[in-house]
């Protein structure tokens, strides 16, 4: 399990030396501390071995003493039962006593108890050494430390990130949130990988200072009174399962929001993005369509439809000038293939859509360029963007032998247009087969400025 938390209170700020002078008097401290102990624990070794020869040396000095008694057949030792009991008994509370020291030795050296130190000390010192803790050394701890860390805290908490892999403490989840909803949180991330969803608090739906939040493997299903995340910037959900009027109502409560990923989350054939300050989308799933009715400022799209949407007969809304239409600053684009040929089986449009006009970063994933719809749909794409720099493939590795009609691909490329400004092109996954070759020679033929490319 992994605890990353970043605290802050306004009202004890120093400056950064002060702040590193405190935390070396409190390591200072701490090792004095630990030093004292090892002294002590040596002073107690001591005592067991002083005690240990003690009883060794009147152990002997009984047997000796009854060997002689035995060997000059004293009289007065001679059947006396009394002293040897007496004997005995003294060397047994001598084994008791040396018996109990090496317990307590063994409880005073434990590891547990030396770091337990750090317990001790005052709430704002442990808030300091804490807090000044870079998020590669962020606590990696069990459930009660991490109720030790937000209990001491007084003051609010601006980042909280918790990942754990087959977490089955949901209730300890839940305290955690309780708590801190009173903590003025602006970053929350939780990733719990497991295959059971965890249903999230009625609390949670109280952050609202939140900027930035993470999800993974959660239903979201807020309540009724839900006001949204005002202050919203970064959303992000990985496997969260949602109703698509929640997630409309959801995005229409956070206005500042401008980066959306949603990665392989509820399915629907339709998925609506009314967004005006977005500016980053990223997507990987199955929907049919995703249709931005408002995204003036939306400059980065990142999408992967899974394949298996190629196999509906009828595509719902499949078409490029629907999709590209309400995103006039779009300048990066990142398409898989099976997203592109989706976009394509609506209709390749006479004049390509204006927000192509601004593109200057086109990346292809998946890409085969063995297959003929996928081969004429790039060709398209790359061709619709008269601003394109960088343009970015990376094919898919099939196992099919079979050529398609060259001479075809090369009257349909025909028509390519000239790409002015094309500066470098990175293809990943090249096999040098024929199709992939002709590809290469269009691209040569139409990008006079080319000045990198990269097989």
């Amino acid at each position: 399990m992994l605890l990353q938390i970043t605290y802050q209170d306004k009202a004890t700020q120093t400056e950064n030396e002060n702040t590193m002078e405190e935390i070396l008097k409190v390591i200072t401290t701490l090792c004095i501390k630990v030093d004292s102990m090892d002294n002590e624990i040596q002073k107690l070794k001591t005592n067991e071995d002083n005690l240990k020869s003690k009883a060794s040396q009147q152990h002997d000095y009984k047997n000796a003493e009854l060997r002689r008694s035995e060997d000059g057949k004293n009289p007065e030792l001679k059947g006396d039962d009394g002293k040897l009991l007496k004997t005995h008994n003294i060397c047994l509370n001598i084994a008791a006593e040396v018996s109990a020291t090496r317990k307590y030795l063994i409880m005073r050296s434990d590891r547990r108890f030396v770091a337990d130190i750090i317990s001790n000390l005052p709430c704002n010192v442990l808030d300091e050494i804490l807090g000044c803790l870079p998020w590669k050394d962020a606590v990696k701890t069990t459930k009660s430390i991490i109720y030790q860390v937000l209990l001491l805290h007084k003051g609010p908490i601006l980042k909280f990130t918790l990942h754990g892999r087959n977490v089955k403490g949901y209730p300890d989840i839940n305290h955690w949130i309780l708590f801190l909803s009173k903590k003025n949180v602006e970053e929350f991330s939780l990733h719990i990988c497991t295959f059971i969803k965890y249903h999230l608090p009625s609390q949670f739906f109280t952050f609202q200072q939140l900027r930035h939040l993470e999800l993974d493997t959660f239903l979201f299903y807020p309540p009724p009174d839900f006001k949204g995340f005002e202050k919203l910037i970064n959303l992000d959900f990985q496997s969260v399962i949602f109703d698509l009027a929640i997630f409309k109502n959801l995005i229409s409560k956070c206005p500042l929001l401008e980066r959306l990923r949603l990665y392989w989350c509820t399915h629907f054939d339709i998925l609506e993005i009314d967004v005006a300050n977005l500016k980053w989308f990223e997507f990987y799933g199955t929907s049919k369509f995703i249709c931005f009715k408002n995204a003036p400022m939306l400059r980065n799209i990142n999408m992967y439809l899974d394949p298996q949407v190629l196999t509906d007969p009828s595509p719902v809304c499949s078409n490029v000038t629907k999709f590209f239409h309400y995103m006039p600053s779009l300048q990066e684009l990142k398409l898989s293939g099976s997203t592109l040929e989706y976009l394509i089986m609506g209709g390749i449009p006479e004049s390509p859509p204006t927000a192509l006009n601004n593109v200057k970063f086109l990346c292809i994933l998946d890409m085969c360029l063995r297959n003929v719809k996928e081969f004429s749909s790039v060709v398209y794409l790359i061709t619709s963007c008269p601003k394109l720099q960088e343009l970015r493939i990376e094919c898919e590795i099939v196992c099919d032998d079979v050529e398609p009609d060259i001479q075809l691909l090369r009257a349909q490329s025909i028509s390519c247009g000239v790409m002015k400004i094309l500066q470098r092109v990175e293809m990943q996954g090249f096999t040098g087969f024929e199709m992939e070759m002709e590809f290469m020679k269009i691209i040569l033929a139409s990008a006079p400025v080319l000045e990198e490319i990269f097989v």
